[in-house]
């Protein structure tokens, strides 16, 4: 057990950013499955308590929340006059790019496409269960508000995917992204692609080195790059996206303003967007 407080950590806020589906939430409480790691959190008035040792968080946690990274200098470029940005930096206070596995975001944002946020993590669970692992661990003391007898399952590697076939895909309510995640899983198995030796690439080469994956467009790309590249320069534009820049911006965002971090600026409309229209529509 580790207890951390950090400025710009939100837990809540980053469980809810779009950029992760295996981080799940439990009021005050939460899960987190990140390779054939599984922490649990607790929040309290003077932080977050983690179920990991000081030495796991330094060699693993620390910089997966990417805590390292001042992000306090994120928001000294929004115009005074950007009253929407504004307010959206200041809503999505906490949120920060993890940085995730890169074959698990290549997977993940395959299956994104044209799926809500709980139909996406829904799928990704059927996975696990059908081709991870299981993890071995006992829910700590300190964590009351999840069920004791809840099974955690790792991300199934290239090579558990790549004997998969299209039906049983397919029962992991994947529909018409099962090919593509077949035929990736096989590239990245067979070695057509190398996941870590592409992240020697510029932003603009990555991202045609995994546009020619199977069924990887330009959104895709862009948010493998950012997540599980975490080349933070990489902005996703998705319905959210752009409907926020058509509201606010006239189709056409001044992303020269955030060389560098756009990807950052990019969570916070995206947070600030989807959460406005859930409390508008209520």
């Amino acid at each position: 057990m580790f207890r951390i407080e950090y400025p710009y950590l939100d837990m809540k806020k980053i469980a809810d950013s779009g950029q992760i589906f295996r981080f799940n939430v439990y009021d005050d409480e939460f899960s987190l499955v990140a390779g054939d790691k599984l922490l649990f959190i607790k929040e309290d008035k003077n932080g977050y308590i983690l179920s990991c040792s000081e030495k796991e968080f330094n060699e693993f946690w620390l910089d997966y929340f990417d805590l390292r990274l001042d992000y306090g200098d994120f928001e000294k470029n929004i115009p005074e006059t950007d009253i929407f940005l504004k307010d959206a930096a200041k809503y999505s206070y906490g949120i920060r790019i993890l940085n995730q596995d890169k074959w698990e975001m290549l997977i993940s944002f395959i299956i994104s496409q044209r799926k809500s946020i709980p139909a996406i993590k829904s799928s990704i669970e059927k996975l696990a269960k059908v081709y991870g692992k299981k993890i071995d661990m006992k829910i700590p003391e300190f964590i009351k508000n999840i069920d004791a007898d809840t099974e955690f399952y790792t991300f199934p590697t290239p090579k558990e995917f790549a004997n998969a076939d299209i039906e049983a895909l397919n029962a992991c309510s994947l529909g018409y992204r099962s090919p593509y995640i077949e035929a990736s899983a096989k590239a990245v198995y067979r070695k057509d692609i190398d996941l870590n030796a592409i992240d020697s690439l510029d932003d603009e080469e990555l991202l045609k080195a995994l546009m020619s994956l199977k069924g990887v467009g330009i959104k895709v790309a862009n948010c493998v790059a950012l997540f599980g590249y975490h080349r933070i320069a990489a902005f996703p534009i998705d319905v959210w996206i752009k409907r926020m820049i058509d509201e606010h911006y006239d189709g056409e965002f001044p992303l020269e303003l955030y060389k560098g971090y756009a990807g950052v600026i990019q969570q916070y409309i995206f947070y600030y967007g989807r959460e406005s229209a859930k409390h508008s529509s209520n």
